[in-house]
């Protein structure tokens, strides 16, 4: 009985006319995969009061809103992309978005707060759409339309972000909050629909143990990490829970390094990941994921805040969401630019000059925060660097993790942002309610720029961390 084609010989003989034909639409399919899950993340930040008025809870309650899809999709995304290295990214990629679309329907009939945060749960699982969309880009493009597919990814998931709080604002303003989930399944069904018709399947990986105890430590020191992150400014920094909370996750963090590097079949190659020149792509996108949520905490609170205050600019949902779009928009453009610089000017340089520009948009909107045309500019900087930065990094990890570990490794470095970006609302909370506030105890225009310093120095710590990256374009092994 004739072996099966190896995944090189499909790459090359059986798959390249059909991709070649039907790249567009194999891009475009992923594009909107990774679309529905990046809106999700802010889609309903517009609407934490509204659900605060529905279900009679208070604003930490309602913070569990986003804090449940944070917290799924950490540990969701490198598990999936495990499994979608071992089983076809195409096959998980496609059960991931039907578990979206599930989550979204029983979200947008929830009758109670707890069906509701179960939804959400659900729906964080999308996550894993970003890394299993970068494998597959991987497995079936090479060269220059490789780099120009992470770009359109990377900038398609910050494109998202930032465009999701416009919709969410008006949307909420036309219609109820139920209407957020029905686009979420309609976007969900969409991209399941595409990938299911223009998405091929690669070959499966080694058929290995599942590591179960690797898996529930991951569970469990993540759970734990952001749990404390995202309840420390309620519950207390130093409070006995969030300490304990901290604690456990080292433990279980440093007992998942221990098993990882003991077993043949890890959930994680963490030898893999302390590669120099992966571990410090990793570093970076911790601060991409941290310096965005600085700008999506900080800015709706300044935009928003009534001029009688002489501390804001008076805005509405939907007037605020029209200012943040310029640069959401740029960091789409960014990821679509990335490529070009790369390989013009290699990964390294590509990756310091989008922290550079991150840093020169955060002091800019933090010299003049009372000024909206600087505030619209220099947050469309900090966007444009970030786009940038989320497609160097995606490409510098997709040529340094082996092919059959991209997906996990794209999950973990997932799970980085993730992180990073739980850090960033509760870090940006503690500034504005400490900082030079008022006498009623509300932020002014220093505690706003003091949060956008804080940034700023992200964005400066990240650009000396690119020094330490290797010269070469991140394309090339």
């Amino acid at each position: 009985m004739p072996s099966a084609p190896s995944d090189a010989t499909t790459r090359h003989v059986e798959g390249a006319p059909a991709i070649e034909a039907g790249g567009r639409f194999l891009v475009l399919s992923l594009a909107v995969a990774v679309l529905a899950f990046s809106m999700m993340q802010t889609l309903l930040v517009p609407a934490l009061p509204t659900f605060m008025g529905e279900f009679g809870i208070d604003a930490p309650l309602a913070g569990w809103i986003l804090t449940s899809y944070l917290l799924c999709g950490a540990v969701a995304a490198p598990i999936l992309g495990s499994l979608g290295d071992r089983y076809g990214h195409r096959k998980i990629m496609i059960v991931t978005l039907a578990i979206f679309v599930m989550g979204s329907v029983l979200a947008a009939v929830a009758g109670s707060f707890a069906v509701l945060l179960f939804g959400r749960i659900l729906q964080g699982v999308s996550t894993a759409t970003f890394p299993l969309a970068l494998a597959i880009v991987r497995r079936h493009l090479s060269g220059a339309p490789q780099r120009a597919a992470f770009g359109w990814l990377s900038g398609t998931l910050g494109l998202g972000a930032g465009a999701a709080l416009v919709i969410g604002g008006v949307v909420l303003e036309a219609a109820s909050w139920q209407v957020l989930f029905v686009i979420g399944a309609l976007m969900g069904g969409t991209a399941l629909m595409l990938v299911v018709f223009f998405v091929p399947a690669s070959s499966r990986g080694t058929a290995s143990r599942t590591d179960w105890v690797g898996t529930a430590l991951l569970v469990v020191g993540l759970v734990s990490l952001l749990l404390a992150i995202s309840q420390g400014g309620s519950w207390g920094w130093i409070s006995l829970p969030v300490l304990g909370l901290f604690l456990l996750a080292v433990i279980s963090l440093f007992a998942l390094v221990v098993v990882e590097l003991r077993i043949t079949t890890p959930l994680i190659d963490m030898r893999t990941l302390a590669r120099p020149a992966l571990a410090v792509t990793n570093g970076l996108t911790l601060f991409l994921g941290f310096i965005p949520y600085i700008f999506y905490v900080g800015l709706p609170v300044l935009l928003q805040a009534p001029l009688a205050s002489g501390n804001g600019h008076g805005f509405t949902v939907t007037e605020t969401g029209l200012a943040l779009l310029p640069g959401a928009i740029l960091v789409f453009l960014g990821g679509r630019f990335a490529p070009l610089l790369i390989l013009r000017i290699g990964a390294k340089s590509t990756a310091f000059l989008a922290l550079t520009l991150m840093g020169i948009g955060s002091i800019g909107v933090a010299i003049a925060p009372g000024n909206l045309a600087m505030v619209v500019v220099f947050f469309s900087l900090v966007g444009l660097g970030n786009g940038v930065g989320f497609s160097v990094c995606a490409d510098l990890v997709a040529s340094l993790a082996p092919r059959d570990e991209v997906a996990a490794a794209m999950g973990v470095n997932g799970v980085l942002r993730t992180v990073g970006s739980a850090l960033g609302a509760p870090i940006a909370t503690v500034v504005l309610a400490t900082v030079a506030v008022s006498e009623a105890g509300a932020a002014t225009l220093p505690s706003f720029s003091t949060l956008f310093i804080v940034a700023a120095a992200v964005s400066a710590l990240g650009a000396v961390l690119t020094l330490a990256l290797r010269g070469e374009s991140g394309g090339r092994k």
